[in-house]
């Protein structure tokens, strides 16, 4: 079962693809840091959403693709 956010621009769609194929902590740390001011504050808030999404599943399902990635890039769920 995926993650799904609805609403979202076509701008913060690329944002999420882009973190998505993030692989390690250090690119995510890298990547995060060429952002400005306004896309850091867009990537921040949309892994909030992503992690909220995750947070409103049923606790008792395996831990999804999703919440591994996020674990793997360094983002505590």
């Amino acid at each position: 079962m995926g993650i799904s956010l609805t609403g979202l621009t076509e701008e913060q769609k690329v944002m999420l693809d882009l973190l998505w194929e993030l692989d390690s902590k250090e690119k995510y740390i890298h990547f995060m840091e060429t952002l400005s001011p306004k896309s850091l504050e867009m990537a921040i808030v949309l892994q909030e959403m992503v992690m909220q999404e995750l947070a409103e599943r049923d606790s008792t399902i395996p831990e999804t693709q999703a919440k591994y990635m996020l674990k793997s890039i360094g983002v505590n769920v």
